[in-house]
């Protein structure tokens, strides 16, 4: 399942990732899909439905993670602008 576009530019603007170049911005939107398809993001019903104690334990950990690289995309984008300015 393929996330829609007014979905995926929520997810980008909720984590301050709108400005991103096309070749990351492709990469995050195949992340995204492929966090969609498997049920990982954020609100999903495959884990919030999860009877599971270990399966939960482990899905928080996975979407710490993914939180994690937004966080580091960001600053790489920032850093990356700043660089390019200077040239």
């Amino acid at each position: 399942m393929a996330l829609n576009n007014r979905k995926l530019d929520h997810i980008l603007e909720d984590r301050g990732l709108t400005n991103l170049d096309p070749d990351t911005l492709w990469q995050v939107k195949a992340i995204l899909s492929e966090l969609e398809g498997e049920q990982l993001l954020k609100n999903s019903k495959k884990i919030i439905s999860s009877d599971f104690v270990a399966e939960k334990a482990t899905a928080n950990y996975l979407r710490a993670v993914v939180e994690q690289n937004w966080v580091i995309i960001s600053q790489n984008n920032r850093i990356i602008e700043k660089l390019s300015s200077k040239s």
